[in-house]
């Protein structure tokens, strides 16, 4: 039965949309809004509008920072679960056109990333306090689902959903191109509101063919914590039964031979790793000297993308409206060291004390286990083992001096092309 379902795992593949989400490895997550002013991290719903006052909004800054530092999409907090719009949306007075501010955030950063080559994402909360706090608002109203026009489409939804897709046609319609939609998973509300998951991914697939659709999505994961690392075995293979994931997306494994046992199906269904550059996910003015040093965030790199996960690094801007400076001088520096560092090679012979392996996920991911030998005074001696690899692996190791290295797969689903490639990063302890 297990060795059925491991020959059925072998022969999952990503589609060209995730397979382009991978291989960027560095997004950005911006959480701005209200709570930005107000010093909160979940804002309260009924927040004044004019709270929202950034005296020297410019999205290019934001995106040069984050070019520089090898990022390669940004996904704008268009809507927190404070309900708050930073775009001036028509279904709703609560948005940008009732602030201080006359613009709009989503526009601004939408036409700083498409000058600047980059891809642009929204993410907008599912969950919706101001609709929940509004008198006649729509969150857990207990409306029927009844026949309801979107755009040119037609779904069955109730009040709330009805106006959620009316946002994400705004948002997909007039912003794009769209690069990734984001879903979070949280609910601070105390009501109760079905979501109609499947008609929002039939309107992002028809407006947004191309849009990654995360976390809450099908094409992406969350990777089950908020800390920075994916699992030391993070497979893309995932394991479901009746349509659900087999286990927790926190559980230690997700995709191990307990999990495929109980298997129906298997999809490829990647994880996310998000962590913000400081301890909170806006900013804060007392965290100036909290931003995560180089060293920090390139161990937050080598155990997520490093470990066949996608980073996504929250850097929110400060009630300026720009990246504060502590944290332009964090992503600057990670961005040379990841170049000088991990974009690199060490020649042989040399010294190393990083390892990347990587698979071709096009044909699937299919290494469960292997070794690195070094060649080290003409013998060849193990200095590494590892199970997953997948997009990227890169395993630390103690500085070693070696004439060349190799790779032996010890178990694999099914025959499997690795590359190995090596590097010396000098910020990692001797």
């Amino acid at each position: 039965m297990i060795e059925d379902v491991r020959r059925a795992a072998a022969e999952v593949r990503p589609t060209p949309r995730q397979v382009a989400w991978q291989r960027q490895e560095l997004t950005a997550f911006v959480h701005f809004g209200p709570n930005t002013f107000s010093g909160l991290e979940w804002g309260t719903g009924v927040d004044d509008p004019a709270i929202f006052d950034p005296s020297a909004l410019d999205c290019s800054q934001w995106v040069s920072a984050l070019v520089s530092a090898g990022f390669k999409s940004v996904i704008l907090t268009a809507k927190h679960h404070d309900g708050f719009c930073l775009w001036p949306s028509k279904f709703l007075p609560h948005t940008v056109a009732a602030s201080p501010y006359s613009g709009d955030v989503v526009a601004e950063l939408s036409a700083a990333c498409q000058t600047a080559g980059i891809g642009f994402g929204v993410y907008l909360s599912p969950a919706d306090l101001y609709q929940e706090k509004a008198p006649g608002g729509y969150y857990g109203n207990g409306s029927q689902a009844v026949a309801s026009r979107i755009g040119s489409f037609e779904y069955v939804v109730d009040d709330y959903n009805r106006f959620y897709m009316n946002q994400l046609h705004e948002l997909l319609t007039s912003y794009g191109p769209i690069a990734e939609v984001w879903l979070d998973g949280a609910n601070p509300t105390s009501s109760a509101q079905t979501y109609a998951y499947e008609a929002w991914f039939d309107l992002i697939r028809r407006l947004a063919p191309g849009a990654t659709i995360a976390i809450g999505g099908p094409d992406v994961r969350w990777v089950g914590n908020e800390d920075g690392f994916a699992r030391e075995t993070e497979w893309s293979v995932v394991p479901f039964a009746n349509g659900q994931m087999v286990a927790e997306q926190t559980a230690p494994e997700v995709a191990g031979p307990a999990q495929l046992a109980e298997a129906d199906e298997l999809r490829w269904y990647p994880a996310e790793v998000d962590v913000s550059i400081r301890p909170g996910w806006f900013y804060h003015a007392a965290e100036d000297t909290e931003v995560k040093s180089v060293p920090e965030l390139l161990d937050i790199y080598r155990k997520s993308v490093g470990r066949n996960a996608v980073l996504l690094l929250n850097i929110p801007p400060d009630q300026r409206g720009l990246f504060a400076d502590p944290d332009v001088e964090a992503l600057t520096a990670f961005g040379a060291a990841v170049r000088a560092y991990y974009e690199t090679e060490v020649q042989l012979p040399g010294t190393v004390n990083v390892l990347d392996l990587r698979e071709d996920i096009t044909s699937g991911q299919l290494v469960e286990s292997f070794a690195v030998d070094a060649l080290i005074d003409g013998e060849w001696t193990e200095i590494a083992r590892g199970t997953t690899i997948g997009h990227r692996r890169l395993l630390t190791i103690p500085p070693t001096t070696a004439a060349a290295v190799r790779a032996r797969i010890l178990s694999s689903r099914a025959d499997a092309t690795v590359t190995l490639g090596v590097h010396f990063d000098p910020l990692l302890p001797a």
